[in-house]
């Protein structure tokens, strides 16, 4: 079975960006509308994130963003 959620510490180890980056890209997903039933909300601090969507998310909306 592999894993499907991670905590924004793990994301941001797996995906090699920084905790604050991480955080701010989950908050992002938590306000669309088309990810934010992929974020588990335990507490103001702990999150747990749908790894594939968080991938999904980077590609489609964040990724070349900064290309205008």
């Amino acid at each position: 079975m592999t894993q499907q959620y991670a905590s924004v510490t793990d994301l941001a180890k797996i995906f090699a960006i920084g905790r604050t980056k991480a955080t701010e890209l989950v908050h992002q997903m938590e306000t669309d509308p088309d990810f934010k039933d992929n974020v588990i909300s335990f507490s103001h601090r702990k999150k747990n994130v749908n790894i594939e969507a968080f991938r999904e998310f980077l590609v489609t909306k964040v990724s070349r963003q900064w290309v205008k």
